[in-house]
């Protein structure tokens, strides 16, 4: 494959090694030119073997969180999906998006929405005792971080995540001692000391909670913050609702969504005034495997800090860490 090289452990991968060519049409009506076309050696995130049980695994899970759903249409209609779009060329996000589109046609309603709202009341009774961690810390950017990046195992039914949010309960001192499996904090220290904006991609609901107090430390060396989520319940990932019902809305500057039902951030339809708030921005951090997934065919105009903990290999090894790590990854 021109312009490509390989991963030798995982051969399905395509890195690309020469010019970024993977920048869509957008849909009509929405704002291109954010990305360049420029040198980058990153990997593309593609579907691979590993993405199948994976995927169908979380159809499985939310088809059974809705009462009185019809489980096997579900299942049915999105593997259907699923053999119909896949292909290893394609990126793993826009077929998952599809996949999620179909289970969610049939079962109606956000089959998360009672699972986030616990998540976000599990998270919050730890609130107390991560501020004290960030507080007691030497270094208060990388202990925030540590908070942040602890809740991204609220993943509830994807491989590498925990099923419950009371499952976290037990976990937190563990993930807390785990420490950073790769740490950039250094590269996010370096923009702190002048002003600018920070656009913080959102993942889960629960994990949103820790986010709020990255952000308060972020705003306190005085930077503007300002927030994405998602533009239609997907997952459990933080909504506009979502965030105004358990007060994220309050510890921004400005908060936007990413205006469409989508794994992630469709680069292809970005609307004006997010594109507006990341063109201006000094760095983005972006939240959780969606995130990271989405913009890993892109090379952007400003530093993107991935905060994650890698629940799956293919990730894992895209970062080069090994598998359940905390990662604060900053691409220049």
């Amino acid at each position: 494959m021109p312009g490509y090289r390989r991963l030798a452990s995982y051969p399905d991968y395509p890195v690309q090694t020469g010019l970024v060519l993977s920048m869509c049409q957008p849909h009509p009506g929405c704002t291109s030119g954010l990305f360049k076309y420029d040198k980058a050696i990153f990997l593309a995130m593609r579907i691979h073997t590993d993405c199948v049980p994976c995927l169908m695994k979380r159809i499985l899970f939310q088809s059974r969180l809705v009462e009185g759903a019809d489980e096997k249409a579900s299942v049915e209609d999105s593997l259907k999906v699923f053999a119909d779009q896949f292909d290893y060329g394609g990126k793993s996000v826009d077929i998952a998006t599809e996949v999620h589109r179909a289970s969610y046609a049939v079962l109606g309603k956000d089959p998360y929405h009672d699972l986030k709202v616990r998540a976000d009341i599990v998270a919050e009774r730890f609130m107390d005792i991560a501020q004290e961690y960030v507080d007691s810390s030497d270094d208060k950017l990388r202990a925030s971080l540590m908070v942040s990046v602890i809740g991204n195992i609220m993943d509830f039914g994807s491989t590498g995540g925990i099923d419950t949010p009371e499952a976290f309960e037990s976990l937190f001192q563990e993930l807390i001692d785990q420490g950073l499996g790769k740490d950039d904090s250094d590269k996010i220290e370096a923009i702190l000391d002048r002003p600018g904006t920070i656009v913080y991609m959102f993942d889960n609901c629960g994990e949103s909670q820790l986010d709020k107090i990255l952000i308060r430390y972020l705003r306190s060396r005085g930077k503007r913050v300002v927030g994405m989520v998602r533009g239609a319940p997907i997952l459990n990932d933080v909504t506009m609702e979502d965030a105004i019902r358990s007060g994220l809305d309050k510890e921004l500057d400005r908060l936007l969504t990413t205006g469409t039902f989508y794994v992630g951030i469709d680069t292809r339809c970005i609307p004006d005034d997010l594109m507006e708030e990341i063109r201006g921005a000094d760095m983005i951090i972006a939240k959780g495997m969606g995130n990271y997934e989405s913009l890993s065919d892109d090379e952007l105009h400003v530093p993107v800090a991935h905060v994650l903990r890698t629940k799956c290999i293919p990730v894992a090894d895209s970062i080069g860490v090994p598998l359940n790590q905390n990662v604060v990854f900053v691409r220049e």
